[in-house]
């Protein structure tokens, strides 16, 4: 059989069985079958059902080229949201690159728990906001909110400012270290954040498609206090809050213990946790 490089046109049938060759050893059949609709749809506009309509549809040389390009970072581990550069969720889309933390279900929930507990004219403030995500949805549901985001990194707020253009809401946007005093001039009815929490000794054990693509400053802590974030959050909102307003938090499942005692040495009240769609306790909120 000639190799992909050799090959002048082809059909999309044949294309997937050399593709799920290349992979074989690495994934697993189904993320196999999942990473090759995902890039026929967003490269060649051929959907899953399409395919299946469609199994004999030709490819150009130039076609299998674009693809095979794509293909050797994925062999090479690189996440399929890095590899295509932009995701949708809740209709909405975002624009990725390794300067931003790929979002996680589990904060489009947290995200959908605000909305259908908060009023739509509120002062929202989004700590490390990354990709932008959380800001931008939140200011597109609660359409009539002032929302602030912050992030220490000047190249993640680049892009959250790109999605926030491509998705048509007004957010502001700061460069702020949340670890150093915080100098603020507004009070907010509600903070959120899903700080960085996991031990830069566990950097071994993370599968290399995060710890060698997404940005360490997101997910990594320097030193020995996983909770340091989480720290400097709630003592932040002991004092930026409105009275009454509210904090919510995504966490790791077993750090969630920890933030919920620290909310309450913190003088927190109506500390409630919630589970992910996996049963999974990940996200908690509190009022002041």
């Amino acid at each position: 059989m000639p190799s992909m490089d050799e090959i002048e046109i082809m059909n999309l049938k044949s294309y997937k069985k050399l593709f799920s060759k290349a992979l074989t050893n690495q994934y697993s059949k189904k993320e196999i079958d999942s990473l090759f609709y995902v890039l026929v749809d967003f490269y060649l506009g051929i959907s899953r059902i399409k395919f299946i309509q469609e199994p004999m549809f030709f490819l150009s040389k130039n076609k299998i080229n674009l693809l095979d390009s794509k293909l050797k970072l994925i062999k090479n581990k690189m996440p399929i949201q890095y590899v295509t550069g932009k995701v949708l969720h809740k209709k909405l889309t975002f624009y990725l690159n390794e300067n931003v933390l790929i979002p996680r279900p589990e904060t489009v929930e947290l995200c959908d728990w605000i909305i259908s507990d908060q009023k739509n004219k509120i002062s929202i403030l989004d700590i490390g906001t990354g990709s932008g995500l959380i800001s931008i949805i939140l200011k597109k549901y609660l359409y009539n909110s002032n929302v602030e985001a912050w992030d220490i990194s000047i190249k993640a707020l680049e892009i959250a400012k790109k999605n926030s253009l491509v998705n048509n809401v007004k957010i502001n946007f700061k460069v702020v270290d949340v670890l150093k005093k915080i100098e603020f001039n507004n009070k907010y009815d509600l903070i959120v954040s899903n700080p960085p929490y996991v031990d830069k000794s566990e950097i071994p054990s993370i599968d290399v498609s995060v710890s060698k693509f997404e940005p360490h400053s997101a997910i990594f802590v320097d030193g020995d206090d996983n909770l340091v974030f989480y720290k400097k959050i709630i003592e932040f909102s002991k004092v930026a809050l409105n009275d009454l307003g509210v904090l919510y938090l995504e966490c790791h499942s077993d750090r969630i213990k920890s933030i919920k005692n620290l909310l309450k040495i913190n003088n927190f009240k109506k500390i409630m946790i919630k589970e992910d769609l996996n049963g999974r306790e990940r996200m908690i909120k509190a009022y002041k």
